[in-house]
Protein backbone atom coordinates (compact mmCIF):
# COMPACT_ATOMS: atom_id res chain seq x y z
CA UNK A 1 0.00 0.00 0.00
CA UNK A 2 1.41 3.38 -0.97
CA UNK A 3 2.08 5.56 2.07
CA UNK A 4 -0.72 8.09 2.50
CA UNK A 5 -3.05 6.43 0.00
CA UNK A 6 -5.56 5.49 2.73
CA UNK A 7 -6.92 7.50 5.65
CA UNK A 8 -9.14 6.22 8.48
CA UNK A 9 -12.11 7.46 10.48
CA UNK A 10 -12.66 5.62 13.77
CA UNK A 11 -16.21 6.37 14.84
CA UNK A 12 -16.83 6.17 18.60
CA UNK A 13 -20.39 7.52 18.32
CA UNK A 14 -21.98 4.14 19.02
CA UNK A 15 -24.94 2.82 21.04
CA UNK A 16 -23.90 2.62 24.69
CA UNK A 17 -27.03 2.35 26.86
CA UNK A 18 -27.07 -1.48 26.96
CA UNK A 19 -23.54 -1.43 28.38
CA UNK A 20 -24.33 0.74 31.40
CA UNK A 21 -23.04 1.18 34.06
CA UNK A 22 -19.74 0.39 32.28
CA UNK A 23 -20.37 3.21 29.79
CA UNK A 24 -21.78 5.80 32.19
CA UNK A 25 -18.50 7.73 32.23
CA UNK A 26 -16.87 6.49 28.99
CA UNK A 27 -17.77 5.70 25.36
CA UNK A 28 -17.82 2.09 24.17
CA UNK A 29 -14.46 2.56 22.47
CA UNK A 30 -12.56 3.10 25.73
CA UNK A 31 -13.93 0.04 27.51
CA UNK A 32 -10.98 -1.94 28.95
CA UNK A 33 -10.44 -5.31 27.30
CA UNK A 34 -8.13 -8.27 27.70
CA UNK A 35 -6.14 -7.17 30.74
CA UNK A 36 -4.41 -4.10 29.27
CA UNK A 37 -6.18 -2.93 26.08
CA UNK A 38 -9.15 -0.73 25.14
CA UNK A 39 -11.63 -1.54 22.35
CA UNK A 40 -10.33 1.52 20.50
CA UNK A 41 -6.90 -0.13 20.23
CA UNK A 42 -8.07 -2.67 17.66
CA UNK A 43 -9.13 -0.35 14.80
CA UNK A 44 -6.19 1.97 15.57
CA UNK A 45 -3.76 -0.96 15.44
CA UNK A 46 -5.27 -2.17 12.17
CA UNK A 47 -4.65 1.28 10.72
CA UNK A 48 -1.07 1.36 12.02
CA UNK A 49 -0.29 -2.12 10.72
CA UNK A 50 -1.51 -1.04 7.27
CA UNK A 51 0.75 2.01 7.26
CA UNK A 52 -2.14 4.49 7.55
CA UNK A 53 -0.85 7.83 8.83
CA UNK A 54 -4.03 9.96 8.77
CA UNK A 55 -6.57 8.92 11.39
CA UNK A 56 -9.60 10.82 12.70
CA UNK A 57 -11.26 9.71 15.95
CA UNK A 58 -14.80 10.99 16.54
CA UNK A 59 -15.57 10.82 20.27
CA UNK A 60 -19.07 11.20 21.79
CA UNK A 61 -20.07 12.95 25.03
CA UNK A 62 -17.05 13.63 27.25
CA UNK A 63 -13.85 12.94 25.38
CA UNK A 64 -11.70 12.89 28.54
CA UNK A 65 -11.18 9.13 28.63
CA UNK A 66 -10.46 9.12 24.88
CA UNK A 67 -7.84 11.85 25.09
CA UNK A 68 -6.29 10.33 28.22
CA UNK A 69 -5.80 7.07 26.34
CA UNK A 70 -4.70 8.46 22.97
CA UNK A 71 -2.49 11.35 24.12
CA UNK A 72 -0.36 12.31 21.08
CA UNK A 73 -0.98 9.00 19.30
CA UNK A 74 2.66 8.00 19.73
CA UNK A 75 1.83 4.47 20.88
CA UNK A 76 0.25 3.83 17.46
CA UNK A 77 2.95 5.72 15.53
CA UNK A 78 0.47 8.51 14.81
CA UNK A 79 2.55 11.43 16.06
CA UNK A 80 4.30 11.97 12.71
CA UNK A 81 5.09 15.38 11.21
CA UNK A 82 2.82 14.71 8.24
CA UNK A 83 -0.64 13.39 8.93
CA UNK A 84 -1.16 11.94 12.40
CA UNK A 85 -4.10 11.73 14.80
CA UNK A 86 -7.04 14.11 14.62
CA UNK A 87 -9.75 14.00 17.30
CA UNK A 88 -13.16 15.65 17.19
CA UNK A 89 -15.40 15.22 20.26
CA UNK A 90 -19.11 16.01 20.25
CA UNK A 91 -22.15 14.98 22.30
CA UNK A 92 -24.04 11.75 21.79
CA UNK A 93 -26.84 12.31 19.26
CA UNK A 94 -29.29 10.25 21.31
CA UNK A 95 -29.25 12.76 24.16
CA UNK A 96 -29.90 16.07 22.43
CA UNK A 97 -32.77 17.97 20.84
CA UNK A 98 -33.47 17.90 17.12
CA UNK A 99 -32.05 21.41 16.68
CA UNK A 100 -28.90 20.57 18.65
CA UNK A 101 -28.52 17.30 16.79
CA UNK A 102 -28.66 19.08 13.43
CA UNK A 103 -26.00 21.55 14.60
CA UNK A 104 -23.72 18.80 15.89
CA UNK A 105 -24.01 16.82 12.66
CA UNK A 106 -23.33 19.94 10.60
CA UNK A 107 -20.10 20.62 12.51
CA UNK A 108 -19.16 16.94 12.48
CA UNK A 109 -19.60 16.63 8.72
CA UNK A 110 -17.67 19.89 8.19
CA UNK A 111 -14.77 18.65 10.32
CA UNK A 112 -14.80 15.23 8.68
CA UNK A 113 -14.71 16.81 5.22
CA UNK A 114 -11.87 19.11 6.29
CA UNK A 115 -9.92 16.09 7.59
CA UNK A 116 -10.52 14.13 4.38
CA UNK A 117 -9.53 16.99 2.09
CA UNK A 118 -6.32 17.66 4.01
CA UNK A 119 -5.40 13.97 4.12
CA UNK A 120 -5.15 13.91 0.29
CA UNK A 121 -5.73 10.16 0.44
CA UNK A 122 -7.17 8.09 -2.36
CA UNK A 123 -9.30 5.89 -0.08
CA UNK A 124 -10.84 6.15 3.38
CA UNK A 125 -11.79 3.33 5.72
CA UNK A 126 -14.58 3.95 8.26
CA UNK A 127 -14.54 1.76 11.38
CA UNK A 128 -16.32 1.45 14.71
CA UNK A 129 -15.10 -0.12 17.96
CA UNK A 130 -17.87 -2.57 18.91
CA UNK A 131 -16.45 -5.42 16.82
CA UNK A 132 -13.21 -6.80 18.23
CA UNK A 133 -11.03 -8.06 15.38
CA UNK A 134 -7.54 -7.88 13.91
CA UNK A 135 -8.26 -7.16 10.26
CA UNK A 136 -5.67 -6.77 7.51
CA UNK A 137 -6.54 -3.41 5.93
CA UNK A 138 -3.88 -3.87 3.26
CA UNK A 139 -5.69 -6.98 2.05
CA UNK A 140 -9.01 -5.13 2.23
CA UNK A 141 -7.63 -2.33 0.03
CA UNK A 142 -6.27 -4.78 -2.55
CA UNK A 143 -9.62 -6.56 -2.61
CA UNK A 144 -11.38 -3.24 -3.18
CA UNK A 145 -9.05 -2.18 -5.99
CA UNK A 146 -9.59 -5.45 -7.86
CA UNK A 147 -13.36 -4.94 -8.03
CA UNK A 148 -15.71 -2.47 -9.66
CA UNK A 149 -18.11 -1.45 -6.87
CA UNK A 150 -17.43 1.96 -5.26
CA UNK A 151 -17.59 0.68 -1.66
CA UNK A 152 -16.36 -2.44 0.13
CA UNK A 153 -17.79 -3.66 3.41
CA UNK A 154 -16.56 -6.39 5.76
CA UNK A 155 -18.43 -9.33 7.25
CA UNK A 156 -17.86 -12.38 9.41
CA UNK A 157 -19.70 -15.65 8.79
CA UNK A 158 -21.35 -16.69 12.05
CA UNK A 159 -24.03 -19.07 13.31
CA UNK A 160 -27.46 -17.37 12.96
CA UNK A 161 -28.37 -18.63 16.43
CA UNK A 162 -25.74 -16.29 17.91
CA UNK A 163 -27.28 -13.14 16.41
CA UNK A 164 -28.61 -10.46 18.75
CA UNK A 165 -31.64 -8.34 17.74
CA UNK A 166 -29.52 -5.20 17.32
CA UNK A 167 -26.94 -6.89 15.08
CA UNK A 168 -26.90 -6.10 11.37
CA UNK A 169 -26.22 -8.56 8.57
CA UNK A 170 -25.34 -8.22 4.90
CA UNK A 171 -27.62 -9.39 2.14
CA UNK A 172 -25.29 -11.14 -0.31
CA UNK A 173 -25.88 -12.10 -3.94
CA UNK A 174 -24.74 -15.42 -5.40
CA UNK A 175 -21.56 -13.66 -6.56
CA UNK A 176 -20.80 -12.40 -3.06
CA UNK A 177 -21.87 -8.78 -3.56
CA UNK A 178 -23.59 -6.93 -0.69
CA UNK A 179 -26.86 -5.25 -1.64
CA UNK A 180 -28.08 -4.09 1.79
CA UNK A 181 -27.34 -3.97 5.51
CA UNK A 182 -30.35 -5.32 7.41
CA UNK A 183 -31.13 -5.45 11.17
CA UNK A 184 -31.02 -9.06 12.35
CA UNK A 185 -34.55 -8.91 13.79
CA UNK A 186 -35.93 -7.89 10.37
CA UNK A 187 -33.89 -10.23 8.20
CA UNK A 188 -35.70 -13.08 6.46
CA UNK A 189 -33.31 -15.95 7.02
CA UNK A 190 -33.81 -19.43 5.62
CA UNK A 191 -34.42 -22.04 8.29
CA UNK A 192 -31.72 -24.18 6.70
CA UNK A 193 -29.10 -21.40 6.80
CA UNK A 194 -26.02 -22.51 8.72
CA UNK A 195 -24.21 -19.17 8.56
CA UNK A 196 -25.07 -15.49 8.07
CA UNK A 197 -22.89 -12.56 7.02
CA UNK A 198 -22.55 -10.50 10.23
CA UNK A 199 -21.75 -6.88 9.38
CA UNK A 200 -18.53 -5.70 11.08
CA UNK A 201 -19.15 -1.99 10.49
CA UNK A 202 -15.99 -1.51 8.38
CA UNK A 203 -16.38 0.35 5.07
CA UNK A 204 -13.73 1.26 2.49
CA UNK A 205 -14.45 3.71 -0.32
CA UNK A 206 -12.93 6.50 -2.38
CA UNK A 207 -12.21 9.61 -0.30
CA UNK A 208 -13.85 11.70 -3.00
CA UNK A 209 -17.00 9.56 -2.81
CA UNK A 210 -17.10 9.86 0.98
CA UNK A 211 -16.79 13.64 0.79
CA UNK A 212 -19.67 13.69 -1.73
CA UNK A 213 -21.80 11.55 0.63
CA UNK A 214 -21.11 13.88 3.57
CA UNK A 215 -21.73 17.01 1.53
CA UNK A 216 -25.03 15.67 0.20
CA UNK A 217 -26.21 14.68 3.70
CA UNK A 218 -25.18 18.09 5.00
CA UNK A 219 -26.92 19.89 2.15
CA UNK A 220 -30.16 17.98 2.72
CA UNK A 221 -29.93 18.48 6.48
CA UNK A 222 -30.66 14.82 7.21
CA UNK A 223 -30.32 13.84 10.89
CA UNK A 224 -28.33 10.67 10.39
CA UNK A 225 -25.12 9.26 11.84
CA UNK A 226 -22.03 8.34 9.83
CA UNK A 227 -22.67 4.63 10.39
CA UNK A 228 -26.20 4.95 9.00
CA UNK A 229 -24.85 6.87 6.00
CA UNK A 230 -22.47 4.00 5.24
CA UNK A 231 -25.29 1.47 5.45
CA UNK A 232 -27.34 3.56 3.02
CA UNK A 233 -24.37 3.76 0.65
CA UNK A 234 -24.18 -0.04 0.55
CA UNK A 235 -27.82 -0.26 -0.45
CA UNK A 236 -27.71 2.61 -2.95
CA UNK A 237 -24.57 1.58 -4.78
CA UNK A 238 -24.10 -2.11 -3.90
CA UNK A 239 -20.82 -3.12 -2.30
CA UNK A 240 -18.00 -5.59 -2.48
CA UNK A 241 -18.18 -7.97 0.48
CA UNK A 242 -14.87 -8.86 2.12
CA UNK A 243 -14.93 -11.84 4.48
CA UNK A 244 -12.92 -11.61 7.69
CA UNK A 245 -11.93 -15.05 9.01
CA UNK A 246 -9.99 -14.25 12.21
CA UNK A 247 -11.12 -13.99 15.82
CA UNK A 248 -14.18 -11.82 16.26
CA UNK A 249 -16.34 -10.63 19.16
CA UNK A 250 -19.20 -8.15 19.08
CA UNK A 251 -19.68 -5.88 22.12
CA UNK A 252 -23.33 -4.77 22.29
CA UNK A 253 -24.34 -5.30 25.93
CA UNK A 254 -22.81 -6.28 29.28
CA UNK A 255 -23.21 -10.01 28.67
CA UNK A 256 -21.43 -9.83 25.30
CA UNK A 257 -18.62 -7.74 26.82
CA UNK A 258 -18.16 -10.31 29.57
CA UNK A 259 -18.32 -13.21 27.09
CA UNK A 260 -15.73 -11.59 24.81
CA UNK A 261 -13.25 -11.26 27.68
CA UNK A 262 -13.88 -14.87 28.69
CA UNK A 263 -13.41 -15.99 25.06
CA UNK A 264 -9.83 -14.73 24.83
CA UNK A 265 -8.86 -16.92 27.78
CA UNK A 266 -8.98 -19.72 25.23
CA UNK A 267 -5.39 -19.97 23.95
CA UNK A 268 -6.47 -20.41 20.33
CA UNK A 269 -8.54 -17.20 20.42
CA UNK A 270 -5.84 -15.32 22.31
CA UNK A 271 -3.15 -16.21 19.79
CA UNK A 272 -5.41 -15.49 16.83
CA UNK A 273 -6.16 -11.99 18.14
CA UNK A 274 -2.85 -10.92 19.67
CA UNK A 275 -0.14 -13.10 18.16
CA UNK A 276 -0.73 -12.82 14.43
CA UNK A 277 1.69 -10.95 12.15
CA UNK A 278 -0.31 -7.79 12.97
CA UNK A 279 0.46 -6.50 16.46
CA UNK A 280 -2.13 -4.87 18.72
CA UNK A 281 -0.80 -1.62 20.20
CA UNK A 282 -2.00 0.20 23.30
CA UNK A 283 -1.03 2.98 25.68
CA UNK A 284 2.30 2.08 27.21
CA UNK A 285 2.69 2.01 31.00
CA UNK A 286 6.11 1.10 32.36
CA UNK A 287 5.29 -0.83 35.52
CA UNK A 288 6.75 -3.68 37.52
CA UNK A 289 5.32 -7.18 36.94
CA UNK A 290 2.48 -8.36 39.15
CA UNK A 291 3.72 -9.99 42.38
CA UNK A 292 2.36 -13.43 43.27
CA UNK A 293 2.70 -14.12 46.97
CA UNK A 294 3.57 -17.51 48.40
CA UNK A 295 0.43 -19.66 48.52
CA UNK A 296 -1.39 -17.76 45.77
CA UNK A 297 -2.92 -19.69 42.88
CA UNK A 298 -3.37 -18.41 39.33
CA UNK A 299 -4.93 -20.67 36.69
CA UNK A 300 -6.04 -20.14 33.07
CA UNK A 301 -6.13 -16.36 33.48
CA UNK A 302 -4.69 -13.13 32.10
CA UNK A 303 -2.97 -10.62 34.33
CA UNK A 304 -1.80 -7.04 33.76
CA UNK A 305 1.22 -5.43 35.42
CA UNK A 306 1.67 -3.72 38.78
CA UNK A 307 -0.64 -5.95 40.83
CA UNK A 308 -0.33 -7.94 44.05
CA UNK A 309 -2.04 -11.33 44.37
CA UNK A 310 -2.28 -13.43 47.52
CA UNK A 311 -5.55 -15.28 46.82
CA UNK A 312 -6.84 -17.72 44.19
CA UNK A 313 -7.64 -16.66 40.62
CA UNK A 314 -9.19 -19.02 38.07
CA UNK A 315 -10.28 -18.33 34.48
CA UNK A 316 -10.39 -14.57 34.91
CA UNK A 317 -9.07 -11.38 33.31
CA UNK A 318 -7.15 -9.25 35.80
CA UNK A 319 -6.10 -5.74 34.72
CA UNK A 320 -3.23 -3.56 35.97
CA UNK A 321 -2.62 -2.60 39.62
CA UNK A 322 -5.16 -5.01 41.12
CA UNK A 323 -4.76 -6.13 44.74
CA UNK A 324 -6.28 -9.50 45.67
CA UNK A 325 -5.90 -10.31 49.36
CA UNK A 326 -5.32 -13.67 51.02
CA UNK A 327 -7.99 -16.41 51.04
CA UNK A 328 -10.03 -14.59 48.37
CA UNK A 329 -11.39 -16.63 45.44
CA UNK A 330 -11.85 -15.09 41.99
CA UNK A 331 -13.43 -17.21 39.25
CA UNK A 332 -14.80 -16.33 35.79
CA UNK A 333 -14.45 -12.62 36.47
CA UNK A 334 -13.21 -9.42 34.84
CA UNK A 335 -11.40 -7.24 37.37
CA UNK A 336 -10.42 -3.82 36.04
CA UNK A 337 -7.53 -1.54 36.91
CA UNK A 338 -6.93 -0.29 40.45
CA UNK A 339 -9.45 -2.59 42.17
CA UNK A 340 -8.85 -3.75 45.76
CA UNK A 341 -10.38 -7.02 46.99
CA UNK A 342 -10.46 -7.87 50.67
CA UNK A 343 -9.40 -11.11 52.36
CA UNK A 344 -11.79 -14.06 52.15
CA UNK A 345 -14.05 -12.50 49.50
CA UNK A 346 -15.53 -14.68 46.74
CA UNK A 347 -16.21 -13.26 43.27
CA UNK A 348 -17.68 -15.29 40.42
CA UNK A 349 -19.28 -14.40 37.06
CA UNK A 350 -18.73 -10.69 37.63
CA UNK A 351 -17.39 -7.55 35.96
CA UNK A 352 -15.71 -5.21 38.45
CA UNK A 353 -15.02 -1.75 37.00
CA UNK A 354 -11.98 0.45 37.76
CA UNK A 355 -10.92 1.59 41.23
CA UNK A 356 -13.48 -0.48 43.12
CA UNK A 357 -12.83 -1.33 46.77
CA UNK A 358 -14.42 -4.55 48.06
CA UNK A 359 -14.24 -5.42 51.73
CA UNK A 360 -13.37 -8.79 53.32
CA UNK A 361 -15.53 -11.92 53.57
CA UNK A 362 -18.13 -10.90 50.98
CA UNK A 363 -19.76 -12.98 48.23
CA UNK A 364 -20.30 -11.38 44.80
CA UNK A 365 -21.78 -13.80 42.29
CA UNK A 366 -23.64 -13.39 39.01
CA UNK A 367 -24.67 -15.83 36.30
CA UNK A 368 -22.64 -16.82 33.19
CA UNK A 369 -25.25 -15.22 30.91
CA UNK A 370 -25.96 -12.32 33.29
CA UNK A 371 -22.79 -11.26 35.10
CA UNK A 372 -22.86 -9.12 38.20
CA UNK A 373 -21.56 -5.61 37.44
CA UNK A 374 -19.96 -3.32 40.03
CA UNK A 375 -19.76 0.27 38.83
CA UNK A 376 -16.58 2.33 38.64
CA UNK A 377 -15.24 3.63 41.96
CA UNK A 378 -17.76 1.77 44.15
CA UNK A 379 -16.83 0.94 47.77
CA UNK A 380 -18.51 -2.18 49.13
CA UNK A 381 -18.03 -3.31 52.71
CA UNK A 382 -21.39 -4.97 53.47
CA UNK A 383 -23.18 -7.80 51.70
CA UNK A 384 -26.32 -5.66 51.45
CA UNK A 385 -24.41 -3.10 49.34
CA UNK A 386 -23.68 -5.57 46.53
CA UNK A 387 -27.11 -5.38 44.83
CA UNK A 388 -27.30 -1.62 45.26
CA UNK A 389 -24.02 -1.09 43.38
CA UNK A 390 -24.70 -3.15 40.24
Amino acid sequence: MKRGSVSAIVNLVEPWAALEPLTTQRPVGTLPFGGRYRLLDFPLSSATNAGIQNVMVAAPRSGRSVMDHLRSGRDWNLDSIRGGLFTYPYNDLQLVSVEKKATLLHHYYDNAMLFLKRSQSEYTVVMGTRNVSNIDLRALTRYHEERDNPITTVYKSIDPNTLAPDHTILQLTAKGMATAVVPADKAKLKKTAKTVAKNLGIYLLSTVDLIDILQEANRRGVLISLEELMMQAVMQQNANAFEYTGFYANIHDVSSYYAANMAILDETNFRALFYSSRQIYTKVKNEVPTFFAQGSQFRASLCGTGGYIEGQVEHSVIFRNVLINRDSQIKDAVIMQGTRIGAGTQIENAVIDKNVVIGPNLVLKGQPNQPLVIRKGAHIFKQTEVVASD
